[in-house]
């Protein structure tokens, strides 16, 4: 029995038996791996808890690159050292320190171990139908259980394409024995197929989730729409320069986007109580007053007399004490001056005089209200974003113009010329997009090749997992020493050097 199959074997007896003790699964008493995945009830219920397993480890979480990418992407900017955020947002860039014994090496390892749990659990959900399982009276759950265990597959092999160089794409058929590291795009591939297999079984059949899946009764059709959405997320952010975002399908981009989500995909906060399964951290730490602040880069494109990097003589070197004059009504809602700093033994380029205030009314309703996990506007700016690669310019205007640039930003209409466009698409994704989903600004920046010089342009394995493969370290990023391909692993020639 070679290492890696040792080692998903370990994730799913560990993944199966939470996911049953939560979940409360009725008529199993100490279940173990084996009775979870023969049994109607065990997989149902298996099948009930993916999403909130994806969702605890996208959005809740921390021990995640989440936060780390949020300050490469320099959108947010933090002076603590939690999560590897100031490591990571170090200028100039240094490389990501890839070894066990690294202080922050969890927030890569589990999330990479979390991922993998997910695909697993689907896996074995899909086994078990496959060998004959009906689920529910007269197997009328089955075709539910079988499309949210696609959906779930999707999910896993698609985040590990996203954030690191290498996956282990597997899906139902994978022989566990024979499986090696593959590059990225093969994760995304096999997560786009599995997300289209979702996508046939919620078209070709009718029913309601669970609430307590989802937080909400979502439908088969409901279903269908977040999947298409999730598509063109794949697609469009697993681009790692501008090269690759050119060579994008954008006519699939369009087609998925077009049958993607018309309202925002959100869930339902439950709260900060100690049982706690639907809250935000990500959103929570990175934007939190006194914590998270909103980084020059952001403060300047709002108001291009601000200056994009804070300036050595501090405040008062800064136009209007860098208070932003902009006609973007969104400064107002989205957006709290706040010019206190500190840590400045940490570097005075992480200080900014703002702070990211759209989550407050969450904030303060103590987690008990809706988690935005994709705006619509996210795919209609997909849509758009299609649109101007397919040199359909004013079809692409017309959805800026009749989205948030105007409805939230008060902002004029931009013209026909694709450059403009274009130019008015990243500024709305800059703006409107933050701490929806798990590295969005990350992606953004990867792909538009703006991401500073020295950034990982995405995370190696984990060294915990290189040890169980008997395999050397490696790591990407940094100036001076600076660790793989050019363009490829690490950035160059991106927004802004500090060399």
């Amino acid at each position: 029995m070679n290492n890696l199959y040792k080692y998903f074997l370990l994730i799913l007896l560990v993944v199966s038996i939470n996911a049953c003790t939560k979940l409360e699964v009725k008529n199993i008493n100490n279940p173990d791996t084996e009775h979870v995945v023969s049994s109607p009830e065990g997989l149902k219920a298996l099948a009930g808890g993916l999403f909130n397993q994806w969702f605890q480890t996208e959005q809740h979480n921390l021990n995640s690159p989440g936060p780390s990418m949020w300050v490469m992407a320099d959108w947010g900017t933090v002076t603590f050292a939690n999560y590897s955020c100031v490591d990571l947002s170090a200028e100039p860039r240094i490389f990501l320190n890839n070894t066990p014994s690294y202080r922050y090496h969890g927030n890569i390892r589990n999330y990479w171990r979390n991922m993998y749990g997910i695909i697993t659990s689907a896996n074995d959900v899909l086994k078990g139908i496959n060998n004959g399982i009906q689920i529910g009276t007269n197997g009328e759950d089955t075709e539910m259980v079988k499309g949210m265990a696609y959906f779930a597959q999707g999910l896993g092999n698609g985040y590990i394409g996203l954030v690191f160089d290498k996956g282990y794409p597997s899906d139902e058929n994978t022989d566990y024995e024979t499986l090696q590291a593959s590059p990225y795009t093969q994760s995304i591939d096999m997560a786009i197929t599995q997300l289209e297999k979702a996508i046939n079984v919620f078209d070709n059949n009718t029913f309601t989730l669970p609430t307590e899946w989802m937080t909400h009764p979502y439908t088969n059709q409901d279903l269908s729409k977040i999947a298409h959405s999730f598509i063109a997320r794949l697609m469009v952010y697993a681009a790692r320069n501008t090269d690759q975002t050119d060579a994008v399908d954008w006519g699939i981009v369009l087609t998925h986007t077009q049958a993607g989500i018309t309202d925002d995909f959100a869930i339902e906060g439950d709260g900060n109580g100690s049982n706690r399964k639907w809250m935000s951290w990500l959103k929570f730490y990175m934007a939190r007053s006194s914590w998270g602040k909103v980084d020059m880069r952001v403060v300047h494109m709002l108001d291009s007399n601000q200056p994009a990097n804070w300036p050595d003589a501090g405040l008062a070197a800064l136009p209007n004490n860098g208070i932003i004059v902009s006609n973007d009504a969104r400064v107002a809602t989205d957006f709290q001056y706040d010019s206190a700093n500190n840590r400045p033994e940490r570097g005075m380029y992480r200080w900014s005089t703002y702070r990211y205030a759209r989550y407050d009314s969450y904030f303060q309703a103590n987690f008990s209200a809706p988690v935005i996990l994709m705006r619509k506007c996210e795919n209609d700016l997909l849509k758009a974003e299609a649109l101007v690669h397919l040199n359909r310019f004013p079809e692409a205007a017309t959805i800026v113009n009749n989205g948030t640039r105007n409805i939230r930003g008060n902002l004029p209409d931009v013209s026909n010329n694709g450059i403009v466009v274009m130019n008015a698409i990243v500024y709305e994704r800059t703006i409107e997009l933050p701490l929806t989903g798990m590295g969005i600004e990350y992606f953004d920046m990867r792909r538009f090749g703006k991401l500073q010089d020295g950034s990982l342009l995405h995370f190696p394995i984990p060294a915990q997992q290189l040890e169980v493969m008997d395999l050397p370290f490696y790591t990407f990023g940094g100036i001076d020493p600076q660790y793989g391909v050019p363009n490829e692993d690490v950035s160059i020639n991106g927004w802004y050097s500090a060399n």
